[in-house]
């Protein structure tokens, strides 16, 4: 999707061990190794580099790559002594930025669904060009931005902190939480979302507020409040084909390096914050355990962290009880189990289950860091709890 342009004249070492938005110039050191982020142009990967990411993946860190909820991939388990060739060989995919304050700023999440050349193409392309390119501007680490402009917004329960949505013939860029923005031309998106995003930096709120925080505490000028956010219904992801291909789900967002050579051989990959990864080559289904095709499967309805080993913080395993779990859970119902009360793998709200020192805590209807209902449970008891469970 689009040109990378310039790349990295050569990849360095700059590891750190602590941070919040760990990336492919600054790893963090988690308990199983080096956790490297990496974050495709637009969420897009070609079929080389799908598949040369692949390679890398098998060749320098476990061979499991993890799909996160800002559409970027992770790799864990990567050596002191492997990051350097790791390093390189992204580069050489076009897969790292410049430096790391460039790969820190260009958080941009698409929608999925664009075709080659339409506006969400063009202005994902131009806002990720724009905001590596400024140099002048220090973006909190976190804040991300979404370009979501399709027919219908479908990124709103999706993390970002400005919105590019359709008005119209034109788009509307507007602050996360507001409910008004500023209508803008096509070709004026990406330097409105930008300047917007500047705004906000230099307020000085980004050291401790998301742009959330910083809209209802009134920092935001009438200027940027003069045309509505449109109301529009929850949209939720439909596996299947698309338009533009298969709609997949990755289970428990874990996607084995050797199904992303398997994909990447078919066509390009794009990635979503749902989950699930949109294969653009595949014309029927193949058999990938990993991959999710129906709706009803509980790997689909179910978000689960890292849990330990891997995660220092998680206080106790994780994936299994997910796996233990998956008969009990009802086929309406969405499940989130994790280690601890950070709830990395899930944004928001939902039936979730936390591991505790003492056994599983059911949180019930709530995000992870809620107070247990109960706590010492066992699986079994979890899964009656479940059972239970009414739309």
């Amino acid at each position: 999707m689009g040109t990378h342009r310039e790349q990295a004249s050569a990849p360095g070492l700059q590891p750190r061990r602590k941070g919040w938005c760990p990336g492919a110039w600054r790893p963090m050191l988690a308990a199983d190794g080096w956790l490297v982020r990496i974050k495709p142009w637009c969420g897009y990967l070609s079929p080389d580099q799908a598949q040369g990411l692949a390679a890398l993946a098998q060749r320098w860190a476990q061979p499991q790559l993890t799909v996160t909820q800002r559409a970027h991939l992770q790799l864990r388990g990567v050596s002191q002594a492997g990051l350097p060739a790791l390093q390189q060989g992204l580069h050489e995919l076009g897969l790292l930025d410049p430096d790391a304050a460039a790969e820190s700023r260009r958080n941009v999440l698409v929608q999925p669904f664009w075709q080659p050349g339409d506006v969400t193409h063009t202005v994902a392309d131009a806002l990720s060009a724009a905001l590596r390119e400024a140099t002048d501007v220090a973006l909190p680490a976190k804040l991300g931005f979404a370009v979501d402009t399709g027919m219908r917004p479908c990124l709103r329960e999706a993390s970002a902190d400005v919105r590019i949505e359709r008005r119209g013939e034109a788009l509307l860029v507007y602050a996360d939480g507001a409910t008004a923005g500023r209508c803008v031309a096509a070709d004026e998106a990406a330097h409105a979302a930008l300047e917007l995003a500047r705004l906000f930096s230099d307020s000085g709120a980004g050291r401790h507020q998301r742009v959330a925080d910083w809209v209802r505490a009134g920092g935001l000028p009438a200027y940027w409040q003069r045309d509505a956010v449109a109301d529009a219904p929850r949209w939720e992801p439909t596996l299947g084909c698309t338009a533009v291909g298969w709609l997949l789900g990755v289970a428990w967002g874990r996607l084995p390096a050797a199904t992303l050579s398997t994909l990447g051989a078919k066509g390009g990959v794009r990635l979503t914050p749902w989950r699930a990864v949109l294969s653009e080559g595949l014309q029927s289904a193949i058999d990938e355990s990993a991959l999710v095709w129906r709706a009803d499967d509980p790997r689909w309805r179910t978000a689960v962290c890292t849990g330990q080993p891997g995660c220092g913080h998680a206080q106790g395993t994780t994936q299994d009880v997910a796996q233990a779990l998956a008969p009990w859970l009802p086929g309406w119902a969405r499940l989130h189990v994790t280690g601890c009360a950070k709830g990395c793998a899930h944004r928001g709200p939902t039936w979730t289950v936390r591991v505790g020192e003492t056994g599983l805590e059911w949180l019930g209807w709530a995000m992870a860091d809620t107070p247990a209902k109960e706590a010492g449970l066992s699986q079994r008891d979890i899964g009656l709890l479940l059972r239970e469970l009414q739309p």
